[in-house]
């Protein structure tokens, strides 16, 4: 496989596309169930940007981690700081919150600076597979995902990328069930029927 091809990545992950998406949807719905209790017990916000990354990251990483269990087409490689998975042998992907550019933030260790450089081969995995990363953006007042990406990235450059769609394989466990407030109680669901005088009268 092409390292860099974008059309020969997105042909070997469309098949993982809405499962990808769901435990990104599911990690960031986690964090506003977290901060929606935090806000009900009295706690003021988060102070730093990085505790939600952070917290989102480990999210994500337990829900993707659950998701491919148990797919034989997925290695997933658990790490100190980290995990990535391998999909079917051709593309190697980690989960990461993106910057102004569409790039993963990252604190630059030797592990980091391995998986960025396009010429660095991962031990452990397939030295053709291709190395990208998922990116997801939050909206500008953190209440919702608004992008998630595939990218390619030669160090701090972006190859490519594209949007990360919901076609191809779905499964029971994409169905994503995010809080929601209680319905107003503005009054009976069914409205009872009136009966007229005519219907009285015949004993309707």
């Amino acid at each position: 496989m092409d390292q860099y091809s974008e059309s020969d990545v997105r042909e070997a992950l469309t098949p993982y596309h809405a499962r990808i998406r769901a435990v990104i949807e599911r990690g960031f719905a986690e964090w506003l169930s977290v901060s929606e209790c935090r806000a009900s017990k009295g706690f003021s916000p988060v102070l730093y940007p990085r505790t939600i990354s952070n917290y989102v990251f480990d999210a994500i990483a337990r829900y993707a981690r659950t998701e491919f269990a148990s797919d034989k087409s997925v290695r997933t490689l658990d790490e100190s700081q980290t995990v990535k998975f391998c999909f079917d042998g051709k593309v190697i992907a980690r989960f990461k919150k993106g910057d102004d550019d569409n790039l993963g933030q990252n604190i630059l260790t030797l592990a980091v600076l391995d998986f960025i450089d396009p010429q660095m081969n991962l031990p452990g995995f397939p030295p053709e597979a291709a190395k990208v990363e998922f990116v997801w953006s939050a909206n500008d007042i953190g209440t919702a995902v608004q992008s998630m990406l595939v990218v390619a990235r030669n160090n701090d450059r972006v190859l490519w990328s594209y949007e990360i769609d919901d076609a191809g394989e779905s499964s029971e466990s994409s169905v994503i069930i995010l809080p929601s407030s209680p319905p107003d109680d503005d009054g009976p669901l069914v409205t009872p029927k009136i009966k007229t005088d005519d219907e009285t009268a015949k004993g309707e």
